[in-house]
């Protein structure tokens, strides 16, 4: 009965710890994998349509609220146009970047927010987001299988 408990115990933990409920959780695997790779990091989040679906979505996020939420309007903006979006945020800039392109168009978006201090290079935070985005978009496609 005491190693039941500490099995349950054990299971409840790690449900807390992803957030509890994880609508796609091998997007968010790569997310935390990904994501403890760059401490500078503050958030990372896919963004894409599900299957059957119509509406943009945060499918995965370092940020458990986020999870299955619509996504925010600039990265509803860069799935449509393609267009990389850069928002500045208090300590950090917030990079959108369009990733897994079919026929020229992009099919998910990465969104990266990266602390960026007053004397930050920003082209350099811009283009350390764009790398993160690229290993996010190379991790997915290596998955192998759709994830959403």
């Amino acid at each position: 009965m005491r190693v039941s408990l500490l099995v349950i115990a054990a299971l409840l933990a790690a449900c807390a710890s992803t957030g509890g409920d994880v609508p796609y959780p091998a997007v968010q695997q790569i997310i935390d994998r990904i994501a403890a790779e760059h401490p500078d990091l503050v958030r990372l989040t896919l963004h894409a349509v599900p299957l059957g679906k119509t509406q943009c979505t945060q499918l995965a996020s370092t940020m458990a609220e986020r999870r299955g939420k619509p996504s925010d309007p600039e990265d509803r903006e860069a799935m449509r146009t393609g267009k990389e979006v850069v928002l500045d945020e208090p300590g950090a800039i917030d990079v959108t970047v369009p990733i897994l392109e079919v026929g020229g168009k992009p099919t998910a978006i990465a969104g990266v927010t990266l602390r960026a201090g007053e004397t930050a290079d920003r082209n350099a935070v811009i283009g350390q987001a764009r790398k993160i985005a690229g290993d996010l978009a190379a991790a997915v496609k290596t998955a192998g299988k759709p994830l959403w």
